[in-house]
């Protein structure tokens, strides 16, 4: 690819989802063969797993996901016995959820894959780049989840 720009647009936000969605959709096809999920189901197996009790509400805030998007995910995964439902003690119109031991077998499984397949993406770089990497895109998280960076861009 010399002299070829590998992307369009020099905004680092444009490349860091270009990087993500590229990788995300070459990994999907890989995961669902081998654990009969998406890495969306995946995603929403693994909170529940991290939280049992975890309701749809909190889900659909933490992954971001349209509400549609995560009940049809939800759907998905008791559909296929990976999780399981109960209402709340206070109050009938609110699921609890919790993973099966199917449900926790297939984390198993995806956390594995998931860890080869992170290796093949981040083959490019060094041990020291990939630190690196690490620690920037960590800082980055912390800094847009804060109240300043909130507070900069009202001053826009």
């Amino acid at each position: 690819m010399s002299g070829q720009k590998t992307f369009r647009n020099e905004r680092l936000t444009y490349r860091l989802n270009i990087v993500a969605d590229q990788a995300i959709a070459a990994n999907d096809k890989i995961f669902v063969r081998e654990t009969g999920c998406s890495i969306r189901e995946l995603r929403v197996l693994r909170l529940i797993d991290d939280t049992p009790g975890t309701t749809f509400r909190e889900i659909a805030h933490v992954t971001g996901f349209e509400r549609s998007l995560t009940s049809r995910i939800i759907q998905s995964l008791i559909g296929a016995g990976l999780i399981e439902r109960e209402n709340a003690a206070g109050d009938a119109r609110v699921f609890l959820l919790r993973t099966t031991a199917k449900g926790q077998e297939v984390r198993r499984i995806a956390r594995g894959l998931s860890d080869r397949l992170e290796l093949i993406l981040t083959e490019p770089l060094s041990r020291a780049e990939l630190e690196t990497l690490n620690g920037l895109v960590e800082r980055l998280a912390v800094w847009v989840r804060s109240d300043s960076y909130r507070n900069r861009l009202e001053d826009e």
